[in-house]
């Protein structure tokens, strides 16, 4: 997981609403940006800033909305996930329709969490 302090903040033109960040990697021989979550987990890779820049700007905030999915350090079967609270840094989820099993990831955990299936691949 990058730290948030390493990332560079995205916000929405017309309101300021901090809707994502940005974050440069070598891959390979080239250098792309990554399109992170506003709590900082990897959406999307993208070729460059303005790619990711726009992608967030259409997906970052909707996104959080979506379903997600859960990867357990235990090797454990994968549990469907949907976001309470997100902030920079950390996430509340909830795991499945029980309303009383939720968990604030922080950290490596949140490399643990994707949107399901299609999610961060639209736009």
């Amino acid at each position: 997981m990058t730290r948030i302090e390493d990332l560079t903040p995205v916000h929405r033109a017309e309101d300021g609403e901090l809707v994502g960040w940005l974050s440069t990697e070598r891959r390979g021989d080239a250098d792309v940006v990554v399109a992170r979550t506003l709590f900082g987990a990897a959406l999307r890779v993208l070729p460059d800033r303005p790619a990711a820049e726009s992608f967030l700007r259409r997906c970052g905030l909707p996104l959080l909305a979506e379903r997600w999915v859960y990867r357990p350090a235990d090797g454990a079967a994968e549990r469907p996930a949907w976001l309470v609270e997100a902030r920079p840094g950390a996430v509340t989820v909830r795991f499945g329709y029980d309303p009383h099993d939720t968990a604030t990831l922080t950290g490596g955990d949140l490399d643990r969490l994707r949107p399901e299936a299609g999610g961060a691949s639209r736009g």
